[in-house]
């Protein structure tokens, strides 16, 4: 008895063709946007989007299948043999990238050095698979090779329908509603698919991602960015950062001056994890500096660091501090020092006591210093000492102080300059 077969595939089967062909289109733009953001908030915030693409695009692809099993399809369209293997080259190779290429994301994520929580458009966590870390460079590697394939594929795709349509054969029909039926309503169909196809392609690839406005840099990052691991400097919620690399805050009559901060300064950081030193720097951080020796009630420090450009030598783990388990640069971009008292400590020595605001949070924290004026030029070093979780920094499995301890020290070096007038 011979098989009756569909004219037309499934709705749910149309409904999953497009929506998977659109969001395959937009993730390989975005997956070429991504090489071209800066790092920080931005490229943070593309990665863990294409993440959550990829996931879609993994489900949507599973369910396809599915439907593929249990729902009866149309006919193969007549032809000979050689096109009919190409065609089902093509399709057998696309369910591949539908997967594989999701899949593969998906190891470099679980078998990251560093893990980072992937939260599928921000809201919904996803876990890690529970896979060893030798499938990380292959999985890499076949993960960067799979756009592009993908890419020609769907070209292949979409010439072959053409193909077919301009010789008056219903394939393209087949994925349309039925309301859609002659031959003519069919090409501008699939004519408004292509051009659909490409916009939202370059949608992907024209995507921006926000990130947390960033004062003009004063001091370069230490050229020698060594590995950090650590919830280190914490994020904070910061309403507003100073204009330019440093703001005049002195009263009409105080004796303090303002000071410039030079290019070539560090700002880093310090923690012990599982026994080891680490340490890491920030590549952008602004210092608004009044200060006179002989004008101690009439100076003030403000310094304002910009989280997301965290330097630590490895770029997973930098997503890792700038997640919401740590830095949570999303919504705490800035960690600020503002002081409220300077007092001498002995000769050319300063203590500058303050305030730190991380996390959403405010305590209370010292910055020793040592200060060396030659006429309108300075150099100065020193450290502090804080408890990330006193400021709520490091949270779940970092929480615990058995591998990550509780202190984290700071230290930086800087040169001024003294601003005239």
């Amino acid at each position: 008895m011979t098989e009756l077969r569909p004219a037309r595939y499934s709705l749910a089967a149309i409904i999953l063709h497009w929506a998977i062909a659109a969001l395959l289109l937009f993730q390989i733009g975005l997956g070429w946007a991504l090489e071209d953001l800066p790092k920080g908030v931005a490229q943070f915030a593309g990665f863990q989007f294409h993440k959550s693409v990829g996931i879609a695009i993994l489900l949507l692809s599973l369910a396809r299948l599915a439907v593929r099993s249990f729902k009866p399809r149309p006919l193969p369209v007549p032809a000979s043999r050689p096109q009919m293997l190409l065609a089902s080259g093509v399709h057998l190779l696309l369910y591949a990238v539908m997967v594989l290429g999701p899949l593969t994301g998906w190891i470099i994520v679980s078998t990251a050095k560093i893990r980072l929580q992937t939260m599928l458009f921000g809201v919904v966590p996803w876990p890690d698979l529970p896979v060893g870390a030798a499938l990380h460079e292959p999985a890499e590697g076949l993960h960067g090779l799979l756009g592009t394939i993908g890419f020609l594929l769907i070209v292949l795709h979409v010439a072959g329908a053409l193909f077919h349509h301009f010789k008056r054969e219903d394939v393209i029909g087949r994925m349309l509603p039925a309301a859609i039926s002659s031959h003519k309503a069919i090409g501008f169909a699939a004519a408004a698919a292509v051009i659909a196809g490409l916009g939202v392609m370059i949608a992907g690839r024209s995507m921006t991602f926000a990130a947390a406005p960033v004062s003009a840099p004063s001091a370069a990052a230490s050229s020698e960015p060594e590995a950090v691991a650590s919830a280190l400097v914490p994020a904070v919620d910061v309403s507003e950062a100073p204009p330019a690399a440093v703001a005049s805050v002195e009263s009409a009559d105080a004796k303090a001056s303002t000071w410039t901060i030079g290019k070539g300064g560090r700002l880093g950081f310090k923690a012990d994890y599982t026994g080891e030193s680490i340490k890491g720097t920030f590549a952008r951080w602004d210092a608004a500096i009044v200060f006179d020796p002989a004008d101690l009630p009439g100076s003030s420090i403000k310094v304002t660091v910009d989280l997301a450009s965290v330097e630590s030598g490895d770029s997973q783990r930098d997503d890792m501090l700038k997640s919401d388990s740590f830095f949570g640069v999303g919504t705490n971009p800035k960690a600020v020092f503002t002081s409220s008292s300077i007092r001498a400590n002995g000769s050319g020595r300063y203590v500058a006591s303050g305030s730190l605001s991380l996390h959403g949070k405010s305590r209370p924290l010292a910055v020793r210093f040592n200060l060396k004026i030659d006429g309108d030029r300075a150099t100065a070093s020193g450290n502090a000492a804080l408890q990330r979780l006193s400021f709520g920094v490091g949270e779940a499995e970092w929480s615990a102080t058995d591998q990550l301890k509780d202190a984290v020290g700071i230290d930086f070096a800087l040169s001024a300059t003294r601003k005239p007038g």
